[in-house]
């Protein structure tokens, strides 16, 4: 983890102004486009979730500004993130289920299978939940498979002053491609460019992906 400073980091004053903000957060909703994706991960009965949440790692590693972060109220950009995404159980009650990056997508698949069902099994409330609570390499995920949607909007605690990002999936869109995609950041380490660009880094991945299972 390295601290951002003025020297080296344009925003500085931005991250200033808007540290002070009651609510410095700010979502976006947008439609990723993933290609052929879905398609390719049905003829190779690969998991199309799992697939996507490989790709938003992906681009969470290869994009910077989606790792900065907030450490005693200065700026910070950590190594790697940690995704924690919501899954449900079958008494229709969530879980967060702390997801395990991997380089092949099919050891993704396969960890992160197994991670589901084991943290399923917990208590909403569980110990990693509680040692993790306070870790700023934390991404937060929910996926909703049930509808489309144009905006989203989520809980905060009023603790949560880590400026970790909060992303939303939602149902595909088989026939374009198309998959309702929100992403919440805090202002003062991101603009509205920085969530083009990491949204287009996303698209990228699922390109990138597509290729790999088209060899």
């Amino acid at each position: 983890m390295k601290q951002l400073t003025s020297s080296d980091w344009s925003r500085a004053e931005h991250f200033d102004f808007y540290l002070g903000f009651e609510q410095p957060y700010f979502s976006i909703t947008t439609r990723l486009k993933t290609g052929s994706l879905y398609t390719l991960c049905k003829q190779r009965q690969l998991s199309f979730t799992y697939s996507y949440l490989y790709c938003l790692s992906k681009a969470c590693q290869n994009y910077a500004p989606i790792r900065y972060r907030i450490v005693n109220r200065r700026p910070y950009v950590v190594d790697k993130v940690d995704m924690s995404c919501v899954f449900l159980r079958e008494d229709r009650s969530f879980r967060f289920v702390p997801l395990v990056a991997c380089e092949d997508i099919h050891d993704y698949i396969k960890n992160n299978d197994a991670q589901k069902k084991a943290f399923l099994e917990q208590p909403l409330v569980s110990e990693h939940f509680l040692a993790t609570s306070d870790n700023p390499q934390q991404l937060y995920l929910s996926i909703l498979p049930w509808f489309d949607f144009t905006s989203f909007s989520h809980a905060r605690n009023a603790k949560d002053n880590l400026g970790i990002p909060k992303c939303v999936f939602g149902k595909l869109d088989p026939q374009t491609g198309e998959l309702p995609f929100s992403v919440e950041v805090h202002h003062g380490l991101m603009d509205g460019l920085h969530v083009a660009e990491f949204i287009q880094e996303i698209e990228t991945q699922c390109k990138i992906l597509s290729e790999q299972l088209l060899a």
